[in-house]
């Protein structure tokens, strides 16, 4: 197998054409490899986080109009209610397993812990992310956790838990005396600010720590677009140079646009200054 380096480039006369600049080691294929898949390290923790964020935040505004639905069909939106507060029950549950897999893939198992750490610290310290951690549990085994619409004692509407309901599951662990102590009728909206405000802590925390990574991995590419006069490279593979002229080759294009979008999130931290020459 011959292992090489080039480019891509268009011109009317020969259409799109793949340009070899040198043949490299296999060895040499792989480190290139490896330095460019740095910017994939970003993208599914941000992918989960933003599908987190869009979760949460349906569920809120669907509460918050909540007395748009009075005369409608209570069924639909007791429904569409537990719908979006599952979905987003999921992708808290999703986002703190993607956090241990990505933590222990790219840094180790004790970066893993550290993660665990802070998530144990969130749980044991503070009363609504512990409720939202443990309300998936509910939702998967016991019922739908939202069970009272339009009714408040204090006349603002909305959807309500109903703490007595709640209490029938027997599995809340160190929630159970949280939830003792909460009104009868539980709105889970403040719950679910506060969880989204703590969820994003822990995504700022791993998208600071793998940056340094991530812009390595950037300027690597900057380098080999340098080294192609500016146009896209490619690594290429191909049995023989007979082959390679037959146009029987594997072509790994590289995606630029990965890249942006990784230091356009690294570029948002709160914490992170990128200064551009």
């Amino acid at each position: 197998m011959i292992y090489a380096l080039g480019y891509r480039e268009f011109s009317l006369e020969h259409g799109h054409e793949i340009i070899i600049q040198k043949h490299i080691t296999k060895e040499e294929y792989d480190s290139h490899n490896s330095a460019l898949g740095e910017a994939s390290k970003i993208s599914a923790m941000d992918n989960v986080h933003n599908l987190l964020n869009r979760n949460g935040n349906e569920f809120l505004l669907y509460s918050s109009k909540a007395k748009d639905y009075q005369g409608a069909d209570d069924k639909v939106a007791y429904l569409e209610a537990n719908r979006l507060l599952i979905n987003y029950l999921a992708a808290v549950s999703m986002f703190i397993d993607y956090g241990e897999k990505y933590n222990s893939k790219y840094f180790g198992k004790e970066r893993m812990k550290k993660f665990q750490e802070k998530t144990s610290v969130f749980y044991d310290s503070h009363i609504s992310y512990r409720f939202i951690a443990l309300m998936r549990n509910y939702a998967l085994h016991y019922g739908f956790p939202l069970s009272v619409i339009h009714q408040s004692e204090s006349g603002t509407n909305g959807f309500f838990a109903s703490r007595e309901t709640l209490l029938k599951f027997k599995a809340w662990k160190h929630a159970t005396e949280d939830i003792k102590k909460m009104s009868e009728l539980i709105s889970l909206d403040i719950h679910i600010e506060i969880s989204m405000m703590f969820i994003k802590q822990l995504y700022q925390d791993y998208i600071y720590e793998i940056a340094p990574t991530v812009l390595k991995g950037v300027e690597y590419l900057n380098n080999m677009i340098k080294n192609t006069g500016g146009k896209m490279p490619i690594l290429a593979t191909f049995k023989s140079v007979e082959e390679f002229k037959k146009g029987n080759l594997f072509a790994s294009i590289i995606d630029a646009q990965s890249f942006y979008e990784a230091l356009e999130i690294i570029k948002s931290h709160p914490s992170i200054e990128i200064i551009e020459r």
